[in-house]
């Protein structure tokens, strides 16, 4: 049985990207399909109220981000090319750059009207409005997903042209070989591309295209469907976790921009995760759970 369980929705971009990542990487793992709205019963035990998606599960340990849960599959399957050493830094920064402002880029690029059709999110007036009611919900509080239009596709044409002048030099981003940062990048773009509308805008750059064409090829590696009910019993079977050291016995953890909705509990020291605000909570019919958050783009604090 594989180790992971990928909570996901077929149509998230950050699913997409971690989905690529397990496919390149050969790694195998069981993938539980979550509503694209809440409720998400089964989930939220697991996370303590953290909705952002994908979440990857591993018995009792629940990791949070993507950019925590790329570093935990480039750990597990040997991949430590998607971050050399002498370049990791800029790669880093440049896959945070990606999912952040870049992703708010295209989600008003892949939200314009012209987009929406043939969008089965907005195949009704009672699902489009259930849709928009679930992320005004989600981003309260904060107006970080936000961009005009306007602006959003001046900044996306600029990026693709320079995207696409740079592929013309080399088969990927920072050389003859994928990193980290080509996964962040490809997730926005076939955000993109899952937009049958929006298709002829990424065609006229064909060194994007033929690098997104490369990306799409390392599929979505070895995937055995699983039921959420399924996941959460394992979780409650698995046996309780190791002793941890307690850093602070209460705190809230929740990201700096948008999703604001608090994860709290015991802020633990887990060495085999690091970077991370590690946190243990008592779920009640569950028992210990542990949720990892990345530091970068969080906050932690003590209650």
């Amino acid at each position: 049985m594989p180790d992971f369980i990928l909570h996901q929705y077929a149509g998230s971009p950050f699913s997409e990207k971690v989905r690529l990542l397990m496919g390149y990487l050969d790694l195998p793992s069981q993938q539980v399909e979550i509503p694209v709205i809440m409720p998400r019963p089964q989930l939220m035990p697991l996370t303590g109220g953290y909705r952002r998606t994908p979440v990857l599960q591993r018995g009792r340990e629940m990791y949070c981000d993507t950019a925590l849960i790329a570093k935990i599959l480039i750990a597990q399957g040997e991949g430590q090319a998607l971050l050399p050493q002498a370049q990791r830094a800029v790669i880093e920064t440049v896959a945070y750059w990606a999912d952040t402002f870049l992703f708010r880029v295209v989600v008003a690029v892949a939200f314009q009207p012209k987009a929406l059709s043939g969008n089965p999110l907005f195949e009704s007036d009672a699902e489009a409005a259930a849709f928009m009611a679930d992320r005004a919900e989600f981003s309260k509080g904060s107006t970080a997903l936000q961009m005009d239009l306007a602006v959003a596709l001046s900044h996306f044409d600029l990026w693709l042209h320079q995207m696409n002048s740079q592929l013309g030099t080399q088969a990927f981003l920072f050389g003859q070989a994928p990193t980290l940062a080509d996964f962040s990048v490809y997730h926005c773009l076939w955000f993109i591309a899952e937009r049958p509308a929006l298709v002829a805008d990424l065609a006229v750059f064909p060194e994007v295209m033929r690098w997104f064409a490369q990306m799409t090829a390392f599929g979505h590696g070895r995937v055995q469907p699983m039921g959420a009910e399924d996941a959460l019993q394992l979780a409650a079977s698995e046996p309780f976790l190791a002793k941890q050291k307690v850093l602070s016995p209460s705190v809230s953890v929740c990201p700096i921009d948008y999703g604001l909705q608090p994860v709290t509990g015991a802020l633990v020291e887990a060495e085999h995760v690091p970077d991370a605000y590690s946190v243990l909570r008592d779920e009640p019919g569950l028992g210990e759970v542990l949720v990892h958050f990345p530091r970068l783009g969080f906050r932690c604090v003590d209650l």
